[in-house]
């Protein structure tokens, strides 16, 4: 039905209103020139059927259906229509002035109103220097809260009570004006000053951390929040120059160590943590070519671990001798042609050390079998790209160690695992291994995995 025809004529409604009280559905019917008749007889043009009629109601009701004096419909479309015609600024410039809550909190438990009035509305709503679920209202604009923003509302029915419902809302939302508005509600705020339960922990947990956190937000936690909350932000990949400076200014030991983990670290801050922490810059830091030569005659072997080098800087690492070449061997960042550089020393450590490298594969690992199958048995039997007949063939092994990396490894054929079951040596890694518990599930209980 197209309601502004409705405009300065009169309806009548039998029942009562259902998403705005008696006096807020009059109101928005006047706002919209629309009168609300007492009797038919005022010559109405439409019949509204509310909810809770009387039974006395419900029989003029079939009357007038039955006479087809004037259309009949529903409330709940009149209403979301009434709602969507709200002005905004005008209903939040009521509110404030009236102070009246119980107004503020129809529209809030208002399933019609917009997404962004509904969060314009939140901020003004008294917690009352209590947290979300403290009392009956909290808990009330809590649940709505909830409900209006989280997915799958019908299938988690019972999340918008639940004391970590809040955390489970942000976790799946991407909506940069739902974090913020929540971040700065009034139990969150009193939570970062004085502390809190570990329920309510989890949520500010869970906004500093949260990608969609606005930088007015994370300047203020780092002012008001403790210890934990500014390393949570720390561990931010997307801190800017400011807040990173923010952060070494506060001169907390363990904050500069959280920071100095960040690989994302800008390189002026870098540069004054390099003093205190220089192996976790150098294995973490995004690295150019100055940084790297500060950094590789004495931190080569920190530098081996960095996933940022690029290949010119693997190059110059191979350099670096043994142990540095065992620990690039490792890097899951290392470069093809590196990682042939490497294999070619024939340098038993660093070839072990490359077997465990994803970038590993079958046809090598056979060679290696073949070539030397007492010096990499070990390695060779934990890597799950080790051909199926390898695989058989180390089982014949005496060496327990070979038989316990084989024990592990998801690529054991399953009646290997079976065999080595029965071994009290080789039971526990057996019942451990995420592969041989998929097939009990799957092949002896008949679960679905």
């Amino acid at each position: 039905m197209n309601f502004e025809t409705l405009k300065n004529s009169k309806i009548i409604l039998f029942g009562k209103s259902r998403a705005l009280s008696g006096d807020e559905f009059v109101k928005q019917l006047n706002n919209q020139g629309i009168s609300l008749a007492s009797d038919v007889s005022e010559g109405v043009s439409v019949i509204v059927e509310g909810r809770m009629i009387n039974p006395v109601e419900q029989d003029r009701l079939d009357e007038l259906y039955a006479s087809k004096i004037a259309p009949m419909i529903e409330i709940e479309p009149l209403e979301r229509w009434l709602c969507s015609q709200i002005e905004s600024d005008s209903l939040l410039m009521s509110l404030k002035l009236s102070g009246d809550s119980e107004r503020l909190m129809g529209y809030l438990q208002n399933p019609f109103i917009d997404n962004a009035l509904f969060l314009r509305l939140l901020n003004l709503y008294d917690w009352g220097g209590e947290g979300f679920f403290d009392n009956d209202e909290n808990r009330d604009i809590t649940a709505a809260l909830i409900s209006r923003f989280y997915e799958n509302i019908e299938r988690n029915h019972n999340v918008q009570y639940a004391n970590m419902g809040i955390m489970h809302l942000l976790n799946q939302s991407d909506n940069d004006e739902l974090t913020e508005t929540i971040a700065l509600l009034a139990p969150l705020q009193t939570a970062l000053k004085v502390g809190c339960d570990n329920s309510t922990q989890k949520i500010l947990n869970a906004i500093a951390l949260h990608p969609n956190t606005s930088v007015r937000v994370l300047k203020q936690w780092l002012k008001k929040g403790n210890d934990d909350i500014q390393m949570l932000i720390a561990m931010r990949e997307d801190l800017s120059l400011q807040l990173q400076e923010y952060l070494l200014n506060l001169k907390k030991p363990i904050i500069n160590e959280v920071l100095s983990l960040n690989h994302t670290l800008k390189h002026e801050v870098a540069l004054i943590l390099l003093e205190e922490f220089p192996e976790n810059i150098a294995k973490q830091i995004v690295l150019d070519e100055v940084l790297f030569e500060q950094l590789e005659d004495k931190y080569a072997e920190a530098l081996a671990e960095n996933t940022n080098l690029t290949l010119a800087m693997q190059k110059l690492l191979v350099k670096r001798g043994e142990a540095v070449q065992v620990i690039l061997a490792s890097n899951k960042a290392l470069e093809m042609e590196v990682f042939e550089q490497l294999l070619s020393l024939n340098n038993p450590k660093v070839t072990k050390s490359l077997i465990h490298n994803e970038k590993m594969d079958s046809n090598r690992l056979l060679q290696l079998y073949e070539e030397a199958p007492e010096l990499y048995g070990v390695e060779i039997a934990g890597n799950s790209k080790t051909d199926v007949s390898v695989l058989q063939k180390l089982s014949t092994s005496s060496d327990v160690e070979v038989l316990l990396a084989l024990a592990r490894n998801e690529s054991t054929p399953v009646d290997l695992l079976y065999q080595f079951q029965l071994d009290s040596r080789l039971a526990r890694a057996v019942k451990e291994n995420a592969s041989f518990g998929r097939h009990i599930q799957r092949d002896n209980i008949g679960w679905d995995v």
